[in-house]
């Protein structure tokens, strides 16, 4: 299985979760296969362990990955990383498969020059993002680095860190409530591809923001998008 190719040529393809349309998502197999093709960046989902631990998930459970319906967060890392997922090539579990940790993510998109783009959950509370800053420093993150998150609580802890176009914030409605949000803040807008106006992403641009859509799987919609003049596309199998 390979990934399917568009005919616009667009430098702003994110790999969502990893190569998430071949490998198991959010996993360092997703990541290295995203790294390894032209996408210029890739996407994680940012959860914490119970020991606080930052960890990449988008499931509050195992159950997704194969496994019993066991709560995420009620486990440290070091008993998450014992846990086999599934290898969704194969359909069984691999011992090589398991929870990465933001540092793994980080390194992969360091060493292949990929942007990151970091989505938090909304069940972190903010306060746990406040040390955000310093990981990324400790891990010798300085450039090419994004997030997006839904919750104005984190943004705002996110904002006394991290200059303003770091910052995405995603809404499933596009209305010019959130549009004038997104200017009022300074900060890009992340949203479905299918709530988005041409109209939308020429205001924000003429303002100096930038605008995120996904998950886009479909050729047709990706170079609609492109042909709308987004900055990046989330997708698990286009190239």
């Amino acid at each position: 299985m390979n990934t399917i190719k568009i005919d616009k040529y667009f430098k702003g393809m994110i790999a969502n979760k990893g190569l998430s349309g071949i490998e198991t998502e959010n996993t360092v197999f997703s990541y290295l296969a995203a790294a390894n093709r032209s996408y210029h960046g890739i996407s994680c989902f940012l959860a914490l362990s119970k020991d606080n631990k930052y960890i990449l998930t988008e499931s509050d459970t195992l159950l997704k990955y194969g496994l019993l319906n066991l709560n995420i967060p009620s486990f440290t890392y070091n008993e998450l990383k014992k846990f086999s997922l599934l290898d969704r090539k194969t359909g069984n579990l691999n011992e090589f498969f398991y929870i990465p940790r933001l540092e793994d993510f980080l390194s992969i998109c360091k060493a292949y020059q990929k942007a990151a783009f970091i989505r938090i959950k909304t069940n972190i509370k903010a306060e746990m993002l406040i040390n955000l800053e310093g990981f990324l420093s400790d891990n010798s993150i300085k450039e090419n680095y994004y997030f997006i998150l839904e919750d104005k609580k984190q943004l705002q802890t996110l904002k006394k860190q991290f200059n303003n176009q770091s910052i995405f914030f995603h809404t499933d409605k596009v209305s010019e409530e959130s549009l004038d949000f997104c200017k009022k803040q300074g900060v890009n807008l992340s949203c479905n591809y299918q709530r988005i106006k041409k109209e939308d992403i020429k205001e924000l641009h003429l303002v100096g923001l930038k605008v995120l859509v996904g998950e886009v799987n479909d050729k047709e919609q990706a170079e609609r998008m492109i042909k709308y003049d987004v900055d990046f596309i989330l997708t698990s199998i286009l190239e």
